[in-house]
């Protein structure tokens, strides 16, 4: 698990992308396999600020992108969140690969 703080422009396109590697750094097959995330105002809130659309775009190199649209991060508020995004494995088992603060700066042009 890794802690990384992120940016998110309210009104903007948010996109990341990870690869998923073991110990030797070598690339993980990750096909059958799901990721999900989310982002709150506390870790502890009942209500999301918005999910991550996270998709499987090269499963055989362990790459997965996550990201937001400009309609998601439009709704948000402005301000100091938090995030995590997980890897769900096809056994079940739920690994947290990232989590940290997703500052969320205003939008002006609407």
């Amino acid at each position: 698990m890794a802690i990384h703080d992120i940016t998110i422009q309210q009104g903007a396109t948010f996109a990341k992308t990870l690869t998923i590697t073991d110990d030797s750094d070598v690339a993980i097959n990750i096909s059958s396999d799901s990721f999900r995330g989310q982002v709150r105002k506390k870790h502890s809130s009942t209500d999301t600020e918005a999910s991550f659309t996270c998709t499987i775009t090269d499963g055989a190199n362990g790459i997965v992108s996550w990201s937001l649209s400009a309609t998601d991060t439009a709704a948000m508020g402005s301000g100091k969140f938090y995030y995590d995004v997980e890897w769900v494995k096809a056994d079940g088992t739920v690994v947290r690969l990232l989590e940290g603060v997703a500052d969320t700066t205003p939008e002006v042009t609407r």
